[in-house]
């Protein structure tokens, strides 16, 4: 009795690992793409992977009429000027330059370039051109840009820190040298 109760655990044990294995690998291969499956999945759901040149900012712009593509190439071109400045040592202008050249920008080139003909007909039906739309997007990431690189964060977040470690170290002794009130009356 007692060699049939092992010879069960055992073969229950085996069973568990064999299933725990193949849940694995079929989890495994959910998760990879074939290129057609990957380039059929919506943007936030594709994979992280190195972006293909046909999706680069720079060939989307390529593809956009004028004058949009010019105003997608006078930011590619501020974005990438200002990385080369150094401005880099500015977290919250890095990240938003890198978030423009990464995300923001390829996201609105993409939305205009994917958009069909139905879409196309309705945006115009409710008076608002796609290219009007398009110049508007991008009127706004370059106010964004330029709004980010004329502030330097960097200098005001060190004397915001030098004033609370100053607070900090002299606090205290900032009410022992404060002024009392003048009790005189005239």
């Amino acid at each position: 009795m007692i060699a049939v109760l092992i010879l069960l655990v055992i073969f229950g044990g085996i069973t568990a690992i064999i299933y725990v294995d193949n849940a694995g690998k079929t989890a495994r291969k959910a998760m990879t793409f074939t290129p057609e499956e990957a380039t059929a999945l919506p943007a936030a759901a594709q994979p992280s992977l190195p972006r293909s040149q046909a999706d680069a900012p720079e060939s989307l712009a390529l593809r956009l009429p004028e004058p949009a593509r010019t105003q997608a190439w006078t930011l590619l071109c501020m974005v990438i000027d200002a990385r080369k400045d150094g401005v880099d040592s500015d977290n919250r202008t890095a990240y938003l330059l890198t978030q423009t050249r990464e995300a923001y920008l390829p996201d609105t080139l993409r939305a205009y370039l994917n958009l069909t003909d139905g879409a196309r007909r309705t945006l115009e039906s409710q008076g608002q051109p796609p290219e009007t739309l398009l110049t508007e997007q991008l009127g706004l990431l370059e106010d964004g840009v330029r709004e980010a690189l004329r502030h330097d964060h960097a200098t005001a977040d060190r004397l915001l820190s030098q004033g609370r470690f100053l607070r900090e170290r002299f606090g205290a002794a900032e009410s022992e040298l404060s002024l009392r009130p003048n009790l005189r009356k005239s």
